[in-house]
């Protein structure tokens, strides 16, 4: 029985890697924590229902506008809104993602209602047997998803020529600009592309539970639990994690309760952060460790 939620906690693992890569991307590139994140999962699922609504097309299909859409929102923020505030320090762009939350919150529940919604697909309602576990078949998938989104990240930022100006923009911005290198496009491409990651933890969220204008704080927690304790920044470090988080929350909701599982990762936080804050890896993403 033991064995059986490891394996269920290792595959919600993989749900969790996906909602908090967004996050890592951002913090590890301009050192900035998007309190937005939930919102920006959130604002994915709605998507993702109102296109699968519209065209009955499968869910994790829809992915393939939302997904560039959400890149073009995600830039556009960061371009237009934060960009201009950078000078003023992070306690400014904290209060400013903050501000973000709270309007798209609000505009959720004006235009979708306050009611809870699902997104649907057959596997949602399917398993696979492993080790005589029966898996989830959505969180089989949000695994297979989670490994792609870290090692396509990790190619990216290490071999082609935009990843190397995120890195030289993440590790000396004004060493990056004296170069050559259009730091504020660095910023922006880099929210778009956390906005576009997102969107696919945003899609899995909708496949794997409800969601309404604001269970995004509580996906927002969950992110910044899986960063903190992989290391701030860090994508690797996000992955194992994510993984960790996924296996802890299983396997302790199995000996105390389903109820406590909140208050049992939030708790393995705070001593995270106690024992070890730069968390197991401690190393930014603009040096894709």
């Amino acid at each position: 029985m033991f064995l059986y939620h490891l394996i269920d906690g290792f595959f919600l693992g993989g749900l969790y890697v996906t909602i908090a890569l967004g996050l890592t991307l951002v913090f590890g590139v301009m050192n900035t924590v998007n309190l937005a994140q939930g919102e920006v999962l959130i604002g994915s699922a709605y998507l993702t229902y109102t296109l699968s609504s519209l065209t009955h097309l499968d869910p994790l299909l829809c992915l393939l506008l939302v997904a560039p859409l959400m890149f073009v929102i995600g830039y556009l923020v960061q371009r237009l809104l934060l960009n201009p505030l950078i000078p003023r320090g992070q306690e400014t762009l904290l209060v400013a993602t903050f501000g973000l939350l709270l309007v798209a919150e609000t505009l959720f529940g004006l235009i979708y209602g306050n009611d809870t919604l699902s997104l649907s697909a057959s596997y949602t309602m399917t398993g696979l047997t492993l080790f005589g576990d029966t898996v989830r078949t959505i969180y089989v998938i949000a695994l297979v998803a989670a490994l792609l989104l870290v090692v396509g990240t990790h190619l990216l930022l290490t071999y082609l020529p935009l990843g190397k100006a995120i890195r030289a923009a993440a590790e000396d911005p004004g060493a990056a600009a004296s170069i050559g290198i259009n730091v504020p496009l660095v910023y922006g491409i880099t929210f778009g592309l956390a906005a576009a990651i997102s969107a696919v933890g945003g899609a899995l969220i909708g496949l794997s539970f409800g969601f309404g204008p604001t269970t995004g704080s509580s996906w927002l927690l969950r992110s910044f639990t899986v960063i903190v304790l992989g290391g701030m920044g860090s994508l690797w470090g996000a992955l194992l994690g994510g993984l960790l988080i996924g296996i802890l929350e299983e396997v302790a909701a199995s000996i105390v309760g389903p109820q406590f599982r909140d208050l049992i990762v939030f708790a393995f936080l705070v001593i995270v952060l106690i024992v070890r804050p730069e968390g197991f890896f401690g190393q930014r993403v603009g040096v894709a460790k």
